[in-house]
């Protein structure tokens, strides 16, 4: 993990230090021994000093929490932590605007979470795609195709209640009220799925705004803000997603 980590800060050095373009004005040509020391952009005492630095980053303690966050189950604990850190960024960059619903993708959570210290090396592997957080305004009628993702896959979700039987599903906003097909609903997701990917091909059907946040950020800023608050995170379901036969 350390590796990838290195490997993707010293890219994007060169990619920035390399953006500069050149027209051809004439072509010179000159010997070069190839016993000469051509000099290294990042030396290996470079390379060490800044593996130390991500290192000592991956390995900061930044939350404790009381149970497991798994993937287990219809509803799982590990998706609705990553809702609720999604909805509390969401409420620090845009504060006037109201998330109505957050959906994430169940595979996009690479591991669960042992009970006990979270680093910040534990959310890289939890998380460690580039994905960033968006807004997406969207019609109750757009949102309702959510449903039949929910049957197939159990996606997490924050803000609605669905409600499974014999394969067919109904859903309604958190407290019950109906999902009005002409309203229009704010909705917190990843740029990833509002691409369309992963078949959440509803959501490229709404307005998308971008915040320029991570999403490993966001859930980082989470654990962050728990334990200055002077709790742990606790592991929870609340019902849903139900599934009856």
């Amino acid at each position: 993990m350390i590796r990838l980590l290195l490997i993707g800060v010293i890219v994007q050095f060169f990619s920035t230090g390399c953006s500069r373009h050149y027209t051809k004005q004439k072509e010179i040509f000159s010997h070069v021994s190839l016993k000469e020391n051509v000099p290294q952009p990042l030396s290996n005492d470079s390379i060490y000093r800044f593996r130390q630095k991500v290192e000592k980053e991956t390995g900061r303690v930044i939350a404790v929490t009381e149970g497991a966050l798994t993937k287990d189950g219809a509803e799982s604990t590990l998706g609705n932590f990553v809702c609720d850190a999604l909805k509390q960024a969401a409420g620090k960059i845009y504060p006037a605007e109201k998330i109505d619903v957050v959906i994430i993708n169940r595979g996009g959570l690479r591991m669960s979470i042992a009970a006990g210290e979270i680093k910040v090396g534990t959310i890289f592997e939890l998380m460690p795609f580039e994905n960033e957080m968006v807004l997406i305004k969207m019609s109750g009628e757009c949102l309702l195709k959510f449903g039949n993702l929910v049957i197939d896959q159990k996606h997490p979700f924050f803000g609605l209640k669905v409600k499974i039987k014999d394969k067919q599903v109904s859903m309604t906003m958190n407290d019950g009220t109906s999902i009005d097909k002409e309203k229009f609903y704010t909705v917190e997701s990843s740029d990833y799925l509002a691409r369309g990917s992963d078949n959440f091909l509803f959501l490229k059907e709404g307005a998308i705004a971008n915040s320029g946040l991570k999403i490993r950020d966001a859930i980082i800023r989470y654990c962050e803000k728990t334990t200055e608050e002077g709790k742990q995170i606790k592991p929870y379901t609340d019902g849903r997603i139900e599934i009856s036969k």
